[in-house]
């Protein structure tokens, strides 16, 4: 019988689509029975990450990271198993069993599926606001006045926090949410003077949830209705939000971005709204900063072209040199859209018809090629050969330091460098040994701290000795497919596996297999305790399917199995023939026993002993032949 923390595990891996949460994180590619995609937890080039829907599990070939829904949710929400195992059920509908320690929650502070509700919670707060005929009335007109229409603030959930301290404060009170889990979500914050008194962290503000690829709102950002010096306030760092690695709107982008294989990356939230109201719904915004390298990871999983917008030079100098830095590693290409001088996307769009958007993207370049039209125009102001020489130079260190990480090989290298000494007009030997002066230097451990370098990350585990070989064959088709392994009766003893990981799984799915004679990987799955357990179990699984001849790879297993135990008992009764103190009735019983398994194996001949049996018998005084049966 499954308890009732198995049964909540098993009604959400029945429930939850691996391949639709996979979805969510990563543009699949559907060949055969699996679905195939850029891997979310290291940065690659071509697709090695995959996902089997049949077997419930996804395995990446370039880091080894593998595992079923649970363990993708751990590792790609960086949260622990009690966390995943709350978020999936919310989204399965399954109500957890919230008996022992199993469920309880184990951070210090608010978990995040708390955060979430809060977020939520105060959200439909803020949008009630924006809706009210009296309180939302001026900021309606302020929107109308961007040309921002109700339905796109509705599509996006803006909203309205008010102006005073206590809004939140008292309709939580009347709610019955605590203060210190609207602290711990950001959304209240304690003064630090006098008493510590809370306060509403949003207040005037126009109100931006943010959501990530699964709908959930994960922070806010807010945009002042007053005087506030502060135009912009963001969330700050949570158990859900951060703001380097958050993109606003690519909830509602990411369809579009697939489709498109481009995406628009703008840098305010109206902007954005502008955008998807034009029609230009593959369009994201960062949240105040720049273009990092995990928001790249994030996009170049569902295009290769990102179009970045800028309303300056200035804006535009700074947002060429780190999407250099940021495009390198990850072999993406960016470009660079300029908007009119003193507009905004939203302004524009609003003043404009959307073929001039258009044109506008079409104009946009490479970001080498952007960065270094700009250091031309710097350097033709300049009089002195040193300082031209200077600013090439300049150019040349942004280069090498987007080349500098482990992610670029050779072939990327020379293309990249190829494409430099097109723009310089010099020579590519020349313009890679300046590179490569310019570089800076990276220690070991910076090389392997690059996501997917570690060393044999791909390397399968190897067995420690031949037997251990022979149970995880056994155990990859008892995994697979239980109805090609004998009765349990048959089986060797599983207490005698050396691998305490293998020897859990080995005992989940015999118990298995003893109730209900053939099960599915993911009754196995509901039974693990940890996710090294269920991601050790979707390895072998997934190696088992691969090798497949299920009858006959067990068969041998068990074989192997069996003799490797038979030549363990082989060599403790040669060892214990050479100790003291044995009996002659022993010493002959011994050397019987070993007579029969060496003749079963075909390590000697019939009625001779070998050698150096021979040899060891003549020491200690054993007629050979008194062990042999006639």
């Amino acid at each position: 019988m499954l308890t009732s923390f198995e049964s909540d595990k098993q009604q959400i891996l029945d429930r939850v689509d691996l391949v639709s949460l996979v979805s969510e994180y990563v543009a699949l590619r559907q060949r055969g029975q699996r679905w195939v995609g850029l891997c979310p937890f290291h940065a690659e080039k071509t697709p090695s990450f995959t996902v089997n829907p049949d077997m419930g599990i996804f395995k990446c070939f370039g880091c080894g990271k593998g595992g079923d829904i649970f363990t993708f949710v751990q590792e790609k929400e960086r949260v622990n198993f009690v966390e995943s195992l709350e978020i999936l059920a919310d989204r399965a509908g399954v109500e957890l069993h919230r008996r022992g320690d199993v469920n309880q929650n184990q951070n210090d502070g608010a978990s995040r599926t708390e955060v979430a509700k809060a977020n939520a919670w105060a959200a439909s707060l803020f949008q009630r606001n924006l809706a009210d005929p009296k309180l939302g009335e001026s900021t309606r007109a302020y929107l109308e006045n961007r040309g921002l229409s109700p339905e796109t603030t509705a599509t996006f959930g803006v909203g309205l926090a008010m102006g005073d301290d206590d809004s939140l404060l008292n309709a939580a009170n009347k709610d019955g949410l605590s203060v210190q889990l609207l602290i711990a979500s950001d959304i209240m914050r304690r003064s630090e003077h006098g008493n510590g008194r809370a306060y509403d962290t949003y207040r005037n503000r126009l109100m931006f949830p943010i959501r990530d690829m699964t709908n959930k709102i994960i922070g806010f950002g807010g945009r002042t209705l007053g005087d506030d010096p502060a135009k912009y306030l963001n969330s700050r760092q949570t158990p859900l939000f951060d703001k380097g690695r958050s993109l606003y709107g690519i909830d509602l982008a990411r369809e579009s971005i697939v489709s498109t294989g481009r995406v628009i990356v703008v840098e305010g939230y109206t902007d954005c709204l502008a955008a998807h109201q034009a029609g230009f719904t593959e369009t994201v915004a960062t949240l105040g900063t720049a273009l990092t390298l995990a928001h790249v990871d994030i996009l170049r999983r569902y295009c290769n072209q990102i179009i970045l917008l800028f309303d300056s030079d200035q804006a535009g100098d700074a947002a060429a040199e780190r999407a250099i830095k940021v495009s390198i590693p990850r072999c993406v290409s960016v470009r660079l859209a300029h908007i009119p001088e003193g507009q905004d996307p939203c302004s524009f769009l609003g003043a404009n018809d959307k073929e001039v958007f258009v044109d506008v993207l079409n104009a946009a370049i490479d970001a080498l090629e952007f960065k270094w039209q700009l250091t031309q125009r710097r350097f033709n102001l300049e009089s002195s050969e040193s300082a031209r020489r200077e600013a090439i130079l300049d150019f040349l260190r942004v280069v090498a330091e987007g080349m500098s990480t482990g992610a670029v090989d050779a072939i990327q290298r020379g293309l990249l460098v190829n494409q430099v000494a097109h723009l310089l007009r010099m020579d590519s030997s020349e313009v890679n040994r300046l590179i490569v002066g310019l570089s800076p230097r990276r220690s070991q451990d910076d090389s392997l701290s690059e996501p997917g370098a570690r060393a044999g990350s791909n390397r399968r585990e190897m067995p420690s000795s031949s037997e251990h070989a022979a149970w995880t064959r056994l155990l990859e088709v008892l995994l697979i497919e239980p109805g090609a392994v004998p009765e349990i009766g048959l089986l060797p003893d599983i207490e005698s596996m050396t691998d305490e990981r293998d020897r859990r799984l080995a005992k989940i799915a015999l118990a298995l297999k003893d109730q209900l004679g053939e099960f599915r990987l993911s009754d196995v799955l509901a039974r693990c305790d940890s996710p090294e357990d269920a991601r050790r179990a979707g390895v072998l699984a997934r190696v088992g399917s691969e090798r497949g001849n299920y009858v006959a790879t067990a068969t041998l297993a068990i074989e192997r199995i069996l003799c490797a135990r038979e030549q363990n008992e082989l060599e403790h009764r040669k060892a214990a023939l050479l100790g003291e103190g044995l009996e002659e009735e022993e010493r002959t019983a011994n050397l019987a026993a070993i007579y029969e398994a060496a003749k079963r194996r075909g390590h000697f001949a019939p009625r001779h002993a070998s050698s150096s049996e021979s040899a060891m018998l003549t020491q200690k005084r054993i007629d050979p032949q008194k062990a042999q049966k006639p």
